[in-house]
């Protein structure tokens, strides 16, 4: 069994020391993986690929959040395929459907952020490229999921709030996708979007609260499980921005859709009168704004500036340090663990063009 994680947060709040503990109770043969970190990295998958090779694992266990289980989840598409094949230019770069029968992916949670433990949905980072894409193939689902509240009492406010701060994005990039049309998916994003936010709320009064982190779990699930998407085109906008700021500056997600995502917003709002009518609607169903007397305009204006005020309220918005946006520069070079395929292709390769039409956790 392979287990995968990041840094040290998961021996600090004892998830590491339970996993570990059951895996040998059961007589399970461990390797470990670790160092993920945020903005998970092609090389990285690759470290883990050779390892699922060298010891011939049966299952992919990844403890943590957003970034660890996308990282297990490339892990375990990476060592489905052939020799001949790679897994960025031919998977990442075009959206390929991964095959079937990977190694199986399960996953213990110690975050509220991507809803990553219940979709087929990953993003991952090619710094060689600066470039970060999503990905979607449903063999990429975990086959089980354990979400513990517990392991999330001691996580640092920043962390909390950036994390909130992607789960609500998400509901937004599918609920201002288009159609404009009244169907259950839309009623359903607002209902949640409404929880994110009472949510967010209580694990700020209350950060070691059970039910607070217990919420924020379950809201950050249906935000991006794919079930408000039914019926939506889905645009992911904002996400398709902050992944190309990721790609040269190595800041957080969700701090970086904490900038992006209300001028994106200002941005299209206008841009045509369906669009204007659902953020007038969303500014009286999520905000509360009293639409009475005021233009759709007005109250679409009003609801944004709702979300611009609560974003600086909660330190979404406090301006990130220089030494947060040191550019990483191109390397074009292939990684010394894979095969030769995975050097850079040329300018005149159509698969350097083009990213994958998938949603962006």
């Amino acid at each position: 069994m392979l287990l995968v994680y990041g840094g040290g947060s998961i021996k600090r709040n004892g998830a590491y020391d339970d996993v570990t503990a059951a895996l040998r109770e059961a007589g399970n043969e461990v390797i470990e993986l670790s160092g993920v970190t945020p903005n998970p990295r092609l090389d990285k998958v690759f470290e883990g690929v050779n390892l699922v090779r060298e010891h011939g694992v049966n299952l992919i266990l990844a403890v943590g959040g957003g970034s660890v289980i996308d990282c297990a989840k490339f892990i375990s598409l990476g060592s489905g395929l052939g020799e001949d094949e790679d897994l960025w230019y031919d998977y990442v770069e075009t959206g390929k459907p991964a095959p079937e029968n990977l190694v199986p992916l399960g996953v213990v949670l110690t975050t509220a952020v991507t809803g990553s433990e219940m979709g087929g949905v990953a993003v991952l980072t090619n710094w060689a490229r600066n470039r970060k894409l999503g990905y979607t193939s449903f063999p990429l689902t975990p086959k089980f999921s354990v979400l513990d509240p517990t392991y999330l009492l001691t996580l640092p406010a920043e962390q909390t709030t950036y994390g909130f701060v992607d789960m609500f994005c998400h509901t937004c990039e599918q609920y201002f996708s288009l159609p404009s049309d009244d169907n259950l998916s839309d009623e359903m994003a607002e209902a949640i979007q409404r929880h994110i936010l009472r949510s967010w709320r209580a694990c700020r009064r209350h950060p070691r609260s059970y039910e607070a982190r217990s919420n924020a779990m379950w809201d950050s699930t249906f935000a991006l499980n794919r079930v408000i998407s039914r019926g939506k085109e889905e645009d992911w906008a904002t996400h398709g921005i902050e992944h190309a700021l990721s790609a040269y500056f190595d800041i957080s997600h969700g701090a970086g859709l904490a900038v992006v995502h209300p001028h994106w917003m200002k941005y299209v709002y206008t841009s045509r009168p369906e669009a204007t009518a659902r953020f007038a609607r969303w500014a009286v169903n999520v905000w509360g704004v009293d639409s009475t007397g005021k233009s759709e305009r007005e109250v679409a204006e009003e609801g944004i500036e709702h979300y611009v005020d609560f974003l600086r309220l909660v330190g979404a918005r406090s301006p990130c340090p220089r030494s947060a946006f040191q550019p990483i520069r191109p390397r074009w070079t292939s990684s010394p663990t894979m095969p030769a395929t995975s050097a850079a292709p040329t300018a005149a390769s159509p698969a350097t063009m083009r990213a994958p039409s998938s949603p962006c956790a």
